[in-house]
């Protein structure tokens, strides 16, 4: 056990440098991807992924494992500013500011739900993560503006909307898809992998064909996509949707593509580009929440229902059935009685057990039941599956015979009374014998009529000697 909870350790251990290798190689990608990708001549970015990456990581990764992810990601952002051409003051402050960023976002996280992830299907939780972006997004823009001792308000907004989207978009992805991966069953896609492939693909083109051109101003298109692909898979689509919109539109209209190029201030347009997407994100966000907890509710009440009809079926099943012998109870064998008494031919048969008030007195009430437990042992054998039995009170039973005359009924009686004097029997409980009265039902007889007659015979048995059948119509004893 030692050697094993020792093994246990190292391999965690393990997953956690591999973790913090692959956040620090994300934000490499992601970072130097956007430099390349789109940053205007003034060196301003459309998005920063890399931001999401992080605070994504921090989010999903055990609090002692933080400190690793978070240098892990300054190494890759060092690496990826020097390569795209940053100098290394520059490369060093702007990490710092990164950085510090995104421990701001993740410690307000933590300070308002605990050291789980934020649940992308709760509206609330969606809202403190967008405040605790833009709380981090306005530190790292204000500590980069001072670093940078940049003298115009450009810069500041440029990074807070850049680094802002950056984390509200890519960290929802990022915590959607990983809580899909561990199977929860609060968000889950509920859509076969043709149509996610076929919506996102729909999201893409969509996007091409918008930011693609410069003739039409037509960027509502994406938007009614984003509420198509929201609606049908929530806060995954959601996330994703934006995702496709933001890389798609941030490469084109870097490249000099797309509707917003009309707009000739190159910063105007990137900050109406961004604005733009932070309006498609701020529309799909909430949409999704609210489905998604709406599906939550859903299938919440679905659950209650197949609960609540579990638990009725039951109730029923209880009800019918006689705690003591497992037999019909008394209410389930008169229902069963009146139904074969619409359909056809139909008989009952009255039993009791001979001397049981002795037996309780003798042998006590335990071995009385056990008695009783025997009877409707050997009863419900006898009659196999074509007749049904039920205990109708104290140690009377109720057959329904489904024989058309009487010689029939009385067959079948000697049959179920003959087990019941064979049955076997422990040598510290007695033997018994029951008494039977048959009855076959007339044209428009009732129930209880049919009963009636059936006890009157039954009284007849027992005059008569017990152990035996008696049949009311015909007054015939068979011992």
């Amino acid at each position: 056990m030692r050697g094993e909870g020792a093994n246990d350790e190292v391999i965690a251990r393990r997953s956690s440098r591999v973790g913090m290798i692959a956040t620090g190689l994300a934000y490499f990608v992601a970072a130097l991807g956007s430099m390349l990708l789109t940053l205007n001549d003034r060196g301003f970015g459309t998005i920063w992924p890399a931001s999401g990456i992080l605070v994504a990581a921090l989010l999903i990764v055990r609090p002692r494992d933080a400190a690793g992810h978070l240098l892990a990601a300054a190494a890759g952002s060092i690496a990826a500013n020097l390569l795209a051409g940053v100098g290394p003051a520059n490369a060093l402050a702007f990490t710092a500011a990164n950085i510090i960023e995104g421990a701001i976002v993740v410690a307000l996280c933590r300070r308002w739900h605990g050291d789980a992830p934020p649940d992308m299907t709760a509206p609330r939780q969606v809202g403190r993560l967008a405040l605790a972006t833009m709380g981090g997004a306005l530190c790292s823009a204000t500590l980069a503006t001072f670093i940078s001792r940049a003298d115009d308000i450009d810069f500041f907004l440029s990074w807070f909307v850049t680094v802002s989207l950056g984390m509200m978009i890519v960290t929802p992805l990022i915590l959607t898809g990983w809580t899909l991966t561990r199977r929860v069953d609060r968000v889950r896609i509920d859509r076969l992998p043709g149509e996610i492939a076929a919506l996102l693909g729909m999201m893409a083109l969509a996007s091409l064909l918008v930011f693609g051109q410069s003739a039409y101003p037509i960027l509502f298109v994406p938007m009614l996509a984003q509420i198509a692909v929201t609606y049908r898979l929530g806060p995954f689509g959601a996330a994703a949707g934006v995702v496709i919109v933001a890389g798609i539109a941030s490469v084109m209209t870097a490249q000099g593509f797309g509707p917003i190029t009309s707009i000739h201030l190159t910063t105007s347009a990137l900050l109406f580009l961004q604005f733009y997407l932070l309006a498609l994100l701020m529309s799909a966000l909430p949409l999704a929440s609210l489905l998604a907890k709406r599906d939550v509710l859903v299938r919440q009440l679905r659950l209650a229902h197949e609960d609540a009809a579990r638990t009725a079926t039951l109730a029923v099943a209880v009800a019918d059935t006689d705690e003591l012998t497992g037999l019909a109870s008394r209410r389930c064998i008169l229902t069963l009685l009146d139904r074969a008494l619409a359909r056809g031919p139909v008989a009952v048969a009255l039993l009791d057990v001979d001397h049981f008030k002795a037996v309780n007195d003798s042998y006590g009430h335990q071995s009385g039941d056990r008695v009783l437990r025997r009877v409707g042992d050997a009863i419900a054998e006898a009659l196999g599956t074509t007749h049904r039995a039920g205990r109708f009170g104290g140690e009377e039973f109720l057959a329904i015979l489904h024989v058309s005359g009487v010689d029939a009924a009385m067959a079948v009686a000697e049959r179920v009374r003959r087990a019941v004097e064979a049955s076997t029997q422990d040598r510290d409980e007695p033997a018994v014998t029951i008494s039977i009265g048959v009855s076959v039902a007339a044209r428009g007889d009732t129930a209880e009529a049919l009963i009636h007659r059936a006890d009157r015979a039954l009284y007849g048995a027992k005059l008569a000697g017990r152990n035996r059948v008696r049949a009311a119509e015909l007054s015939l004893v068979l011992n």
